[in-house]
């Protein structure tokens, strides 16, 4: 038999470069969440949850394809895909929560 086991661990001060990337990851995802209420009725409209991420991604992300609507790129630069993707899902999820 195989127990496996999982616990909390509090950040303290001495982890500043965690609590800095914290701080960046909610500022964005108080923006997204703003701009995603803005633009609901394109967004809810689409029915497949990967098309509708993709659209959300590209109304914000700029790639040598898409021009974006919204200066996301410009008040966060450099920010990793990673963490850019999870940002856009958790306000995507909060919007959608918000509104149904």
């Amino acid at each position: 038999m195989k127990i496996t086991s999982s616990y909390g661990v509090e950040l303290r001060k001495h982890n500043i470069p965690i609590r800095q990337t914290l701080d960046v990851y909610r500022s964005a995802v108080s923006y997204l969440t703003e701009i995603y209420e803005q633009v609901w009725e394109e967004l809810e409209s689409i029915q497949k949850a990967k098309k509708r991420f993709n659209e959300a991604e590209h109304l914000i992300h700029t790639t040598k394809k898409n021009q974006t609507r919204f200066d996301f790129d410009v008040l966060f630069p450099k920010m990793p895909c990673y963490l850019r993707r999870a940002a856009i899902q958790h306000a995507l999820g909060s919007v959608s929560s918000s509104k149904t």
